[in-house]
C-alpha cells in the first residue's frame, strides 16, 4: 500500500484532483483514475490531472488530464488554470508556458483571483474535429428539439454546440451520452447548450465527454462562444455564465483566451 498526495481544486465547480508526479512518480493506471475520482469512496472529481516534469526548459510543467473512466483528455481549461494557480505560488512569476496534449497553453496571473489561460486556436473544419466525413459543421445532421442545428469545433478537444432557450429544461443527462457518442465523432465529443441572454454574454450547460454532467468547462466556453461568433450570433468578448459564477471568455485571432478564478478546496492523502 501507498499514500498517495493530493491536492483537489476546482474552477466554479468544475474539480479536479491534481498529483504532482515531479514529487510522487506514482503510475496513473485506469483502476488508479477510477478509484480517485470517485465520489463515494475517493475524493471525486471531473477531472485528474498530473503534473509532470516539462519535455524542455521551454516550458514550466507538463499535464496530462484523465476523465474519470481512465481515458486521457487533450484539454481542459478550468483544470489548466488551477494547475496555473499551484506554478505561481510555486515560481511566483507571472507568466507561464504549460505544455499538454493540446498543445502550449500560456497562463497569465491577473490578479490574487483571476487567472488567465490561452487554449490555442480553434477550428471548425471537418478533418481538424475529427469527423469521420465532411460535414457542414456550422450545421451539423444533429438535433435538439428548440434549439439550432449543432456547431462542430475544435479547440484542442471536439465540442458541438446548440443554441437555443430554457436550457435548464432539456434533460442533458439523457440527451448528452447519445450525442457525445454520435457515430460522426470518433473520438466522441463534448456537448454544450447555449442561451444568448445578449450578443456579450451567455448562459451555458455542459456534458463532458467521458464525465457527465459538470458544472463548468472552460473549453466548452471557449468552443460556444467560438460558435456564435461564427454564426454572427456574439461578439469577441463574451461572458459565460454558469452555476457557481462566469468566466470570460475573448477570441482574438482564432485564439480563445479564458479569464476566470481557481480555488484550491482541500489537500490530502489518499491509500492505494
Amino acid at each position: 500500500m501507498q499514500n498517495i498526495d493530493f491536492i483537489k481544486m476546482h474552477g466554479l465547480g468544475n474539480d479536479f484532483v491534481i498529483i504532482d508526479r515531479r514529487i510522487n512518480n506514482v503510475e496513473i493506471s485506469k483502476e488508479f483514475i477510477n478509484k480517485l475520482s470517485d465520489r463515494k469512496s475517493g475524493a471525486g472529481c471531473d477531472q485528474l490531472i498530473t503534473i509532470n516534469h516539462s519535455p524542455s526548459d521551454d516550458y514550466d510543467a507538463y499535464i496530462k488530464i484523465y476523465n474519470p473512466e481512465g481515458d486521457s483528455a487533450e484539454a481542459c481549461g478550468n483544470g489548466t488554470r488551477c494547475v496555473a494557480k499551484l506554478l505561481f505560488e510555486e515560481k511566483n512569476n507571472s507568466e507561464l508556458k504549460i505544455k499538454s496534449d493540446a498543445g502550449t497553453l500560456t497562463a497569465k496571473k491577473n490578479d490574487d483571483k483571476n487567472i488567465s489561460v490561452n487554449l490555442g486556436r480553434l477550428s471548425h473544419y471537418w478533418q481538424d474535429i475529427p469527423l469521420i466525413k465532411k460535414v457542414d459543421t456550422l450545421n451539423m445532421p444533429i438535433n435538439i428539439d428548440g434549439f439550432s442545428s449543432g456547431v462542430a469545433v475544435n479547440i484542442g478537444n471536439p465540442h458541438i454546440v446548440f443554441f437555443g432557450n430554457n436550457i435548464h429544461k432539456i434533460d442533458l443527462s439523457s440527451i448528452g451520452p447519445s450525442i457525445e457518442n454520435n457515430e460522426l465523432f470518433p473520438k466522441k465529443t463534448n456537448v454544450e447548450i447555449i442561451e444568448i441572454l445578449n450578443e456579450s454574454k451567455i448562459r451555458m450547460r455542459v456534458w463532458e465527454r467521458g464525465a457527465g454532467i459538470t458544472q463548468a468547462c472552460g473549453s466548452g466556453a471557449c468552443a460556444a462562444v467560438y460558435a456564435g461568433k461564427l454564426k454572427e450570433l456574439l461578439k469577441d468578448k463574451v461572458e459565460v455564465e454558469f452555476e457557481k459564477g462566469s468566466l470570460l471568455i475573448n477570441i482574438e485571432n482564432n485564439n480563445a483566451i479564458m479569464t476566470g478564478p481557481a480555488e484550491i478546496s482541500f489537500c490530502g492523502k489518499m491509500e492505494i
